[in-house]
């Protein structure tokens, strides 16, 4: 288990484990090793289920002329890292916990401090403070021994995938992320949800009092998904009504933010006890619509070559250089 720590740029790159995301055809399973993405985060070292905090999964940028190795950065929601769920502008927590399978059939926890500023900053956002992504550089000691999938950036749905892809109205996704009710006790047990896109709204939404730029899935998320990684899974009949022929492409439609229904103000509601006992009233929240929210990946990629990260990466490579 590692230690709360300094977390210097010039040790943070990792093989890059390679992923084939493609597939046969309309009714395949997904890809085998989606349920490899993924990471479970903790608010508390010995990752107890109490203190399960969401999602996130990692992706790598190949450190140049060494393409087999990779800087690490763990995605995930901005709101996991807060104090308040609910709310951006609540304080960080000190840290968050992450967990991580390992090929030897259990898992291990690596402390991850959270700080915004100063030399060994962690924690980077968008500049739009109402983008909820987060993007934290991560270190792991010895990584082949993690049974983990780090995610290639080609893999970020853009602008040309969307049309290329004919991705819209209709088309099937899928994430994978924590079920709190049973997250497993030696290693992390993702479960993957499907849905369908149903929305590309034209315009920014509001979800929780702020506006924000996002897809409308059709898909039931629920607490412990925040962070999910979530693919657009374009069929071979994605064309409108024309059959296409050749294989299904996986892409990162984006980043799991919530559900319509799950932010929401707790209503009072009138309940009459057994046997006619007086009226007494309960709090209850709204009920899931089915509809969740996803941040695009875009603000995945703007994030990752935001001018911070760029100048960082360029000077663990100086370093590098200078130390040979």
């Amino acid at each position: 288990m590692s230690k709360l720590g300094e977390v210097p740029m010039r040790h943070i790159y990792v093989s890059l484990l390679g992923m084939l995301f493609t597939v046969g055809a309309l009714g395949s399973v997904i890809p085998p090793n989606i349920e490899k993405t993924v990471v479970f985060i903790y608010t508390d070292e010995a990752a107890t289920p109490g203190h399960a905090y969401g999602t996130g999964f990692l992706m790598g940028i190949p450190v140049p002329m060494h393409p087999e190795q990779s800087w690490v950065y763990l995605v995930t929601a901005q709101h996991v890292l807060h104090t308040d769920g609910n709310d951006l502008s609540s304080p960080l927590l000190p840290a968050l916990f992450v967990r991580i399978n390992r090929k030897s059939g259990d898992s291990s926890v690596s402390g991850v401090p959270l700080r915004t500023s100063g030399p060994f900053k962690t924690v980077f956002l968008s500049p739009d403070p109402d983008v909820d992504i987060a993007v934290l550089p991560l270190s792991v000691a010895d990584p082949d021994q993690f049974d983990v999938q780090i995610l290639p950036e080609v893999l970020l749905a853009n602008e040309e995938d969307i049309k290329t892809l004919h991705i819209g109205i209709g088309t099937d996704m899928f994430f994978a992320g924590m079920f709190t009710p049973f997250q497993g006790q030696k290693r992390n047990q993702p479960i993957v949800r499907f849905g369908r896109l149903a929305m590309i709204p034209e315009e920014k939404i509001n979800f929780n009092g702020h506006s924000i730029d996002a897809y409308l899935v059709e898909t039931f998320s629920f607490g412990g998904n925040s962070g999910s990684p979530v693919f657009f899974y374009p069929s071979v009949d994605n064309m409108h009504g024309e059959l296409m022929f050749g294989p299904t492409t996986v892409k990162i439609a984006g980043v799991m933010k919530g559900f319509f229904g799950d932010i929401e103000p707790i209503l009072a509601a009138q309940v009459t006890g057994q046997n006619d006992q007086a009226v007494r009233t309960i709090p209850v929240s709204k009920s899931n619509t089915g509809v969740a929210v996803v941040v695009p990946a875009a603000h995945i990629k703007e994030i990752l070559h935001s001018v911070e990260l760029e100048k960082l990466r360029q000077t663990a490579l100086s370093a590098s250089h200078q130390s040979q």
